[in-house]
């Protein structure tokens, strides 16, 4: 089951056409991810200590502003030594609006340098899958 992220649309979100700006997804992406690896690692080193090699994003549906919220729904979808993947869709009960795929590489802030995956997060992100 993936993890769902509930995001409140902002006036500020929207573009000159009225709808959600293309790097406001980027945003509400991160919120997810953060709250998503905050909450599997409790708040451990993965939770903050990682970096975004990638984001691929598809555009899939305009979304206007409206009162009601939409959704981020993120799982796992591959784990790696150092790096992982996600996949993120912004989404209502009727439409996806984007999908996006973000590579994350976990990270040494001290060091600088890539870092490897410890088992214990490895376990984290599978059970995100």
């Amino acid at each position: 089951m993936p993890h769902q992220y509930p995001i409140q649309l902002r006036r500020a979100d929207m573009d000159a056409y009225g709808h959600v700006n293309n790097v406001v997804y980027l945003s509400y992406v991160d919120e997810a991810r953060q709250d998503m690896l905050t909450s599997a690692t409790g708040g451990g080193d993965l939770g903050e200590n990682v970096v975004v090699a990638k984001h691929a994003i598809s555009y899939l549906s305009p979304l206007v502003y409206r009162p009601e919220r939409v959704r981020v729904d993120t799982v796992v979808r591959h784990v790696g030594d150092s790096s992982f993947t996600l996949a993120h869709e912004v989404r209502d009960d009727e439409t996806s609006y984007c999908r996006v795929e973000s590579v994350l590489v976990a990270f040494d802030p001290v060091a600088g340098v890539s870092r490897a995956i410890t088992e214990p997060e490895r376990s984290a992100l599978s059970g995100l899958t």
